[in-house]
């Protein structure tokens, strides 16, 4: 091998490495995002935990429930969020188009819950908008859209999606 090709090969490995080790020392996290919908579903906000989890239990209901997990900071222990939205939808609605400013939607049978997961403690959350609609647009996808508005204490919070939620099992 001649000096030029060897010295060739040394700027091809120095890349090589230099490509590896950025790569494997990268230790930032996106996110994740998940769209899914259960059948025979109920929900309810246990009364002790109200803004922090959500009961499901067997029931005639649909679930649908959006999950959003923020990045995680490398520098900051404890500092993991994921959001939650849940919509409980009552047998044979097939579409439904909710934009209220109040927490009681009235008598159409749904139900929404907003959920924060982490290490922290919230007030109960009031919601403050409700721009919520959704079509099921195939036996195991519904196309639903929402953009909340949610206080707890001083805090306010707002989430947004719009996208295709897909029948899961649990």
């Amino acid at each position: 091998m001649s000096k030029e090709e060897n010295k060739d090969m040394k700027k091809v490995f120095l890349l090589l490495l230099l490509f590896i080790c950025f790569t494997a020392c990268d230790n930032t996290n996106e996110g994740s995002l998940e769209r899914v919908y259960f059948e025979n579903s109920e929900l309810s906000t246990p009364e002790d935990e109200a803004g922090t989890w959500v009961s499901w239990s067997s029931g005639a209901n649909t679930a649908i429930r959006f999950a959003y997990t923020h990045p995680d900071e490398v520098n900051i222990a404890d500092d993991e969020l994921t959001e939650f939205f849940w919509i409980e939808i009552p047998p044979g609605v097939t579409d439904f188009d909710v934009e209220t400013s109040s927490d009681l939607i009235g008598n159409s049978g749904l139900e929404f819950y907003y959920v924060r997961s982490c290490f922290c403690f919230f007030e109960p959350f009031v919601y403050l908008r409700n721009n919520i609609s959704g079509r099921k647009i195939s036996n195991n996808q519904w196309e639903i859209s929402f953009d909340i508005l949610v206080q707890s204490g001083d805090s306010e919070y707002e989430l947004k999606d719009n996208g295709v939620y897909t029948l899961t099992s649990r």
